[in-house]
């Protein structure tokens, strides 16, 4: 009996031990503690899917587009960033779903292209000391009126600035100088556009590409940006040879908010390349030149009402015969021009959710559409996008 008095006190003392121990143990901190005691820490993301109509027989001269009658899950995105005014941060955005498997062709393009939906988009480190910040990773361009991630737009598709003449992101280094508020400047060299690595060529030979960039906001209702880039790149080679020669875009985006409810913007791009194949049979350095124009009108806290108006004029073909249209289509043409209206409705009912609906034409001289098989100069489409954002 004395023995069994001794085990049982012995197991008692046991538990007791590893209940004190146990109690002891901090337990994993959350997530919203982790933020809270991170000051500038901040993760966000959101979810979005659309549904297209189309009335020609498969999309043409659209990025992100795919299907002519169907559902589509376009992103789901993950953000964390860490990038305080002084010091070193960080930022890393990652996608899913069928823009990130288009995204990551283009960052690999002409070597391969990706099955997976899934992209890096954003990856970069930062460090901050007076106005200067300095990054090296993959971080979005400096051009453009538009961003590849849906939340920050106002209109479901991309213009055709956006994605005909502009990059999306860049992998290199940057080194920005905040100055004043109405004057930042900006410069770096990448890899060229959206690659993730030095493009790889039919000559075997890769290069790097250099931007300068300046922008500002001198007064609540006015806004600039001015970018340009310059470097050898296999892009926009016209007759899909591959030359790897000098590429060079002048991109400024101007916003003017008319009052607390109207804002304008105007996008105009300039863009050139070397010694690539042009629509009238000849070799030589290939132009072309677009320009956007945005209306946003907010009706109420809950709508807002969005117009976009394009012109591209691409007069040697460089766009047209990038936009994967057989060659065929274009034969005869020693020119073509583009353009696009688009008319958006934005309804957000609650703080985290957006409902949005569009109207767009898109027109070209050359008959670079087809519907019912029959070759067309117009495209009409049909958009509708839920998005919820966190």
């Amino acid at each position: 009996m004395q023995k069994m008095n001794k085990t049982l006190l012995a197991v008692a003392l046991a538990g007791l031990s590893a209940s004190a121990l146990a109690d002891s143990t901090p337990a994993a901190p959350s997530l919203g503690s982790v933020i809270a005691a991170t000051p500038g820490l901040a993760i966000t993301g959101y979810v979005a899917g659309t549904y297209d109509y189309f009335n020609t027989d498969k999309p043409a001269n659209r990025q992100f587009e795919t299907t002519s009658n169907g559902f589509t899950a376009n992103q789901a995105a993950l953000t964390v960033a860490y990038l305080p005014a002084s010091g070193a941060g960080a930022q890393v955005t990652a996608i899913g779903g069928s823009d990130a498997q288009i995204l990551r062709s283009g960052e690999t393009y002409p070597t391969a292209t990706p099955n997976a939906q899934f992209d890096l988009f954003n990856a970069f480190a930062q460090y901050a000391v007076d106005t200067y910040t300095l990054m090296a990773g993959k971080f979005s361009t400096l051009t453009g009126a538009e961003v590849a991630t849906p939340n920050a737009d106002n209109e479901i598709s991309r213009s055709l600035l956006y994605t005909d003449m502009e990059p999306i992101t860049h992998t290199g280094a940057r080194v920005v100088d905040a100055i004043s508020p109405a004057f930042t400047i900006t410069a770096g060299v990448n890899n060229g556009w959206n690659y993730t690595s030095s493009p790889s060529t039919a000559t075997g030979t890769s290069g790097k590409t250099f931007e300068l960039g300046v922008s500002g906001t001198p007064d609540k209702a006015f806004a600039y940006s001015l970018a340009y880039y310059n470097g050898d790149s296999p892009l926009f080679d016209g007759l899909g040879s591959g030359v790897n020669s000098s590429l060079q875009l002048f991109d400024a985006v101007l916003t003017w908010n008319a009052t607390d409810s109207l804002t304008f913007i105007l996008n105009d791009d300039y863009l050139s390349k070397d010694n690539v194949g042009l629509l009238n049979g000849t070799t030589g350095t290939g132009t072309a030149n677009g320009i956007a124009l945005y209306a946003n009108y907010a009706l109420t806290p809950e709508w807002m009402l969005s117009l976009r108006g394009e012109y591209v004029n691409d007069s040697d073909g460089m766009l047209t015969m990038n936009s994967g249209v057989a060659a065929a289509t274009f034969a005869g043409a020693t020119s073509n021009t583009l353009k696009e209206g688009t008319i958006a409705l934005n309804y957000t009912p609650v703080k985290n959710l957006k409902l949005s609906g569009e109207l767009r034409e898109d027109e070209s001289s050359v008959n670079m559409f087809v519907k019912n098989g029959t070759a067309a100069s117009s495209q009409t489409s049909v958009e509708f996008q839920a998005m919820y954002m966190f």
